[in-house]
């Protein structure tokens, strides 16, 4: 699977239902993969997925959306765009991981832009 196709996958999982989560997250999350944004650190596909539970209900409908992917020697840049169910833009950012010998995301970081600063999509 190419970086672009795992971001995507990845991004897809965001708006899953629990257990269709827990299976995509352990397609695209190393085991022992941690997630961090300006909220806070998480250890594990686990608790990513409890976060990621959270994240629905304070944004009902949102949907990640992969804008463009920078990748090379394990270590991949995502630019993305969070959409509303009316296709407006909630929030633009940037995702950094690393890539296991397998595929799959590990140390993933996110950084939201301010609301003056998103990029129209």
């Amino acid at each position: 699977m190419t970086s672009e196709a795992l971001w995507k996958r990845y991004a897809a999982v965001w708006s899953m239902e629990d257990e269709e989560r827990k299976t995509e997250l352990a397609a695209c999350l190393a085991g022992d993969a941690t997630y961090c944004d300006p909220n806070g650190l998480i250890h594990g596909p686990g608790e990513l997925s409890t976060y990621m539970g959270h994240f629905q209900q304070s944004a009902p409908g949102g949907q990640f959306q992969i804008r463009s992917v920078l990748h090379h020697h394990g270590r991949s840049l995502a630019h993305w765009a969070l959409h509303g169910p009316d296709g407006s833009i909630l929030q633009a950012g940037t995702s950094f991981a690393t890539i296991t010998e397998d595929g799959r995301l590990r140390d993933i970081s996110g950084f939201f832009y301010p609301a003056e600063q998103r990029v129209q999509a």
